[in-house]
């Protein structure tokens, strides 16, 4: 009797369960989302799955605000960070503002060991064509924790910062110290607990820094509450983290950034911040 059918059988089903395997981990990447990307962001990121870039150093052009977007552990395939850098409009300062998006290890693949070299020296070299520039940085996960670990580690002084962590991560002894850096002049940090979801096992298990004392307003969501999109609050969902009004805090950290920017004159020269 002749196997070929029964062969042809497995090979067809191999191919059907390979596809259905497929669909599922493309519909979990990024980049096979059309993501809403907001005007006048610049530089434009792509969107589309063959050109779409996970990370966007930051330009080395005159300006005069850099808004640096880190991403945490993994997140083009667990938490989309890139689809908040995306979706955020730019800041509504004055001059010239250009942004960036990094992931926290700066795409170099520091499993073993933290390191925001690449981050820093991007920084370095735009403050170098920029003194006095102003700093406006939100992470996410491990790139909350880059963010605090790139500012204590600046040796060009930047103008004004603002920093924005959401529920930062960190287990490295270099990074864990749940520190203000030095120069920073507002810190929004957010973070989410309790966690309830398989997803956020990581960040229970990487190490949340949670309230930080040294920050300016800690915002709280709980993992038992569901967001203004009807999910329930998830480290993995750093979009709703960020943009969601907090109760407590009375306001969103999206809208305590943006407050935070006008009270510091961000994006103003220093003759206009004297007046």
């Amino acid at each position: 009797m002749s196997t070929r059918p029964c062969t042809a059988g497995r090979h067809l089903r191999r191919k059907i369960v390979g596809a259905v395997w497929a669909a599922v981990a493309l519909a979990g990447l990024p980049g096979c989302q059309q993501q809403f990307v907001a005007p006048g962001v610049y530089p434009e990121p792509e969107t589309d799955f063959i050109s779409r870039r996970l990370q966007m150093r930051l330009p080395q052009e005159k300006a005069d605000v850099a808004f640096i977007f880190i991403g945490g552990f993994a997140e083009q395939v667990l938490t989309h960070f890139l689809s908040v850098y995306e979706s955020t409009p730019v800041l509504p300062v004055p001059g010239k503002q250009v942004r960036a998006c990094y992931a926290w290890d700066g795409a170099r693949g520091c499993l073993l060991f933290h390191s925001t070299s690449l981050i820093r020296e991007d920084i370095e070299q735009f403050l170098k064509l920029n003194p006095g520039a102003d700093l406006v940085l939100v992470g996410h996960s491990y790139g909350g924790a880059a963010v605090m670990d790139v500012l204590r580690h600046l040796k060009t002084k930047p103008g004004r910062v603002v920093a924005v962590t959401l529920d930062a991560v960190s287990c490295r002894e270099r990074s864990f110290p749940r520190e203000r850096a030095a120069g920073v002049d507002y810190w929004a940090n957010v973070y989410c607990s309790p966690y309830r979801h398989p997803k956020d096992l990581a960040a229970m298990v990487g190490g949340q820094w949670a309230e930080c004392p040294q920050a300016d307003v800690n915002l709280c969501f709980s993992g038992k509450e569901r967001d203004s999109k009807d999910r329930r609050y998830q480290h993995a969902r750093p979009d709703s983290l960020f943009t969601d009004y907090n109760a407590a805090a009375g306001a969103s950290a999206y809208q305590l950034m943006l407050d935070a920017c006008q009270r510091l004159k961000i994006g103003c020269h220093t003759p206009c911040r004297k007046k």
